[in-house]
C-alpha cells in the first residue's frame, strides 16, 4: 500500500512553508513552529486571526482547535495533536488551493548516514519496537524476531519509497516536489535558522539551543566505545543492541554502525538524497 506524503507546515503570518521528514528533528522543529506562530496569542485577537487564516479555518479552529492549542513547549503530546490537526485542517487546504503559492520554502534535513542509524536504534531497538509498523519491518527483513543493522539495510535496498515507512524513507521523496529556498541542516539547526531569521521570525530562535527528543549515544567509557567498534555492530541482532544499551546506559556510538561497507550501501540506498541535499557523499 502506497504511503501518503506528509503535508508541510504553513505559516500565513510570516508567509513561509516548512518541510521536514521523520527523524530530522521533527519534534524540536514542530515545537518551535507552534511557539513561533503563537496561536494562543492570536486567538485573543480575532480580527488578526481571521485576516491571517481566513474565515474557514478561523471558524474550525475556534470550534475544534482552541482546546488543543499548545501553551507549553514541554507538552509534547499536545503539540503532536495540534500538528496533526493543523496540517489537516489548514495546511492541506492552503497548499492545495494556492494560498501558500510563492511562500518562502524551508526544508529541514539530516545527513542520511546519521538518520538511518537513528531510525534503526530509535525505532527497531527503542521503546516503539513493539508497534505493528516496526514489527512489520523486523519480520520482513530479519529472522527469529530480530533484525541486525545489516539486515535493516537489506530491507531498505529492496523496499520502494512508496511503501517505506517515513522514518527511513529517503528525504527527497517528499522534498523533490518543491522548490526549496533554504536548507536547514539538523546538525546546524540553530545556525542555519538564524541565517533565515528575517524570513521566519527571530524571537524564538534561541529555542534551538535545546533538543526535545534525542537518543543517548556514545558511552562515556572509552573502552565501551572501543568495544562497540570491535563488536561488528552492523551484524549484531537488535536484541543484542538493546542489551548493549541496558549494560552501558546508552546506544553504541553511531560510527560503530558506519563501516566502509555500510556507508557504501547507504550511499546507494539514499543516492537521490545525496544528489539533492546539501551533503557530500
Amino acid at each position: 500500500m502506497a504511503k501518503t506524503k506528509v503535508t508541510p507546515f504553513v505559516d500565513p503570518v510570516r508567509r513561509f512553508v516548512l518541510l521536514t521528514n521523520a527523524k530530522c528533528g521533527s519534534s524540536t522543529v514542530r515545537t518551535w513552529f507552534f511557539a513561533n506562530l503563537d496561536l494562543a496569542a492570536m486567538q485573543r485577537r480575532p480580527l488578526r486571526f481571521l485576516r491571517a487564516f481566513g474565515p474557514r479555518y478561523a471558524w474550525r479552529h475556534l470550534r475544534d482547535g482552541r482546546h488543543i492549542t499548545p501553551r507549553d513547549v514541554g507538552d509534547i503530546e499536545r503539540i503532536r495533536r495540534m500538528a496533526n490537526y493543523y496540517r489537516s485542517a489548514y495546511c492541506a487546504d492552503a497548499m492545495r488551493d494556492g494560498r501558500a503559492k510563492g511562500f518562502f520554502t524551508v526544508a529541514v534535513v539530516r545527513h542520511p548516514e546519521s538518520r538511518v542509524v537513528s531510525g534503526y536504534v530509535d525505532k527497531i531497538c527503542g521503546p516503539e519496537r513493539g508497534e505493528p509498523w516496526v514489527r512489520e519491518v523486523v519480520e520482513a527483513g530479519g529472522a527469529g524476531g530480530e533484525i541486525s543493522f545489516d539486515e535493516f539495510l537489506g530491507y531498505l535496498e529492496r523496499t520502494p519509497d512508496e511503501v517505506c515507512n517515513p522514518h527511513w524513507r529517503r528525504q527527497s521523496y517528499l522534498l523533490e516536489d518543491y522548490r526549496i529556498d533554504a536548507w536547514v541542516r539538523l546538525e546546524r539547526l540553530g545556525e542555519d535558522f538564524r541565517k533565515i531569521g528575517p524570513r521566519v521570525g527571530v524571537d524564538r530562535l534561541d529555542f534551538f539551543e535545546q533538543r526535545i527528543q534525542s537518543n543517548p549515544y556514545d558511552p562515556a567509557a572509552a573502552d565501551a566505545a572501543e568495544a562497540a567498534r570491535a563488536a561488528d555492530m552492523p551484524a549484531m541482532g537488535s536484541r543484542e543492541v538493546i542489551a548493549w544499551r541496558e549494560r552501558h546506559g546508552a546506544f553504541p556510538p553511531k560510527d560503530a554502525f558506519l563501516t566502509e561497507a555500510t556507508r557504501a550501501r547507504i550511499r546507494r540506498i539514499y543516492a537521490r538524497d545525496f544528489a539533492l541535499l546539501p551533503y557530500e557523499t
